[in-house]
């Protein structure tokens, strides 16, 4: 039983080889191909970053090589966990091809208005053997393969499509807002700016209505390239968030300088209760002009503490998880309806 346990196992690796080698035989002839023609009329970085990938694509190949020369299964050449891991970067390539990503839209809401003011888009990947992928394993894997930019320029456009389609059928309606995180990685890319103007025209979607998260880390990474980039796109009329406040190492002395038009307290505030520094961030935020967006609200006990403080912005399980495009036309057109949001029974605004 343990020998045909062992035959198995060494098959599947031979045809994860298999599956490896392929890909890299035709990437590894283009890349040489390019190199031939080229050469002569590319700049120093693009040689560099040639020679780069062609010496990637044969250390993969190597790899290959050597996992289909081991006697006995490969588990003593890589852990379980790490080939499991190659996989799933090879399927990643293939996920962003077909596009089997897709996005949940959560709602923010104003108490003040009673309104759905905007969603937050939120990625997702149905893997077609794994199921749902975490967010958390696949954006940092996106990064790691160089993958995210594309797969968020892919992600912004779909939210920027869903968005105008809510205004167009809903035109009676304010005007709605759909934020978008940005990694570090897609701040380093100069050409961030420009595609995004062409995602806005051609989804007609007035710069303002787009709001762009990014994490306080995003800048102490990059700060230079990063400030530049989203100075140009607030000159846009794009808003800046500063996602998940309070959980990273910016410099509060620093933070009027920055260009920034909304913080998004942490969740972890309202997790854990605590309400001295949520009260701390929205008077911080008052003085500096800044608006406010409460995230994690759960409960009704969160909501009635922080309508005490002053937020007026929320999002959370509370109003509701986050739901697909069809259940968002259905809860902005009962809103229409009603003339404001569905807020829980038990709820009654001041």
């Amino acid at each position: 039983m343990l020998e045909s346990s062992t035959h198995l196992t060494h098959d599947k690796s031979l045809l994860f080889c298999h599956e490896l080698r392929t890909p890299l035989t035709s990437i590894q002839g283009a890349l040489k191909l390019l190199g031939y023609q080229h050469l002569d009329t590319l700049s120093e970085d693009a040689k560099n970053l040639l020679t780069i990938a062609i010496n990637n694509a044969e250390r993969l190949n190597r790899l290959a090589n050597t996992l289909e020369m081991q006697p006995s299964p490969p588990m003593t050449v890589l852990s379980p966990s790490k080939l499991e891991h190659l996989q799933l970067e090879n399927d990643l390539h293939q996920a962003v091809e077909k596009e089997e990503f897709s996005l949940l839209y959560q709602p923010i809401v104003c108490l003040q208005t009673a309104q759905i003011i905007g969603f937050e888009a939120l990625a997702r990947w149905h893997h077609n053997t794994r199921g749902e992928i975490s967010p958390e394993i696949f954006i940092p894997l996106a990064e790691k393969t160089d993958l995210i930019y594309d797969l968020g320029l892919f992600l912004l456009s779909e939210a920027c499509r869903q968005l105008g389609r809510w205004q167009n059928n809903l035109s009676s309606q304010s005007p709605l807002n759909v934020s978008v995180n940005l990694s570090a990685a897609q701040l380093r890319n100069s050409g961030l700016v420009d595609q995004i103007k062409k995602i806005l025209v051609e989804n007609r979607i007035a710069p303002n209505n787009l709001k762009l998260e990014i994490t306080e880390s995003v800048l102490i990474k990059n700060e230079h390239i990063a400030l530049k980039i989203l100075t140009e796109l607030r000159c846009l009329g794009v808003q800046i968030y500063i996602d998940d406040f309070g959980t990273g190492y910016s410099s509060l002395g620093r933070l009027q300088e920055l260009p920034f038009d909304t913080l998004k307290i942490d969740q972890s505030f309202v997790r854990n209760k605590n309400w001295i520094m949520s009260e701390a961030i929205l008077m911080l935020a008052q003085r500096l002009s800044l608006d406010v967006i409460v995230e994690g609200v759960e409960s009704l006990e969160d909501l009635i503490n922080l309508q005490k403080l002053g937020c007026q912005k929320m999002q959370g399980y509370f109003f509701s998880r986050p739901i697909d495009a069809k259940g968002v036309a259905s809860m902005l057109a009962q809103q229409l309806t009603e003339g404001k949001f569905s807020f829980p029974r038990k709820l009654t605004l001041e």
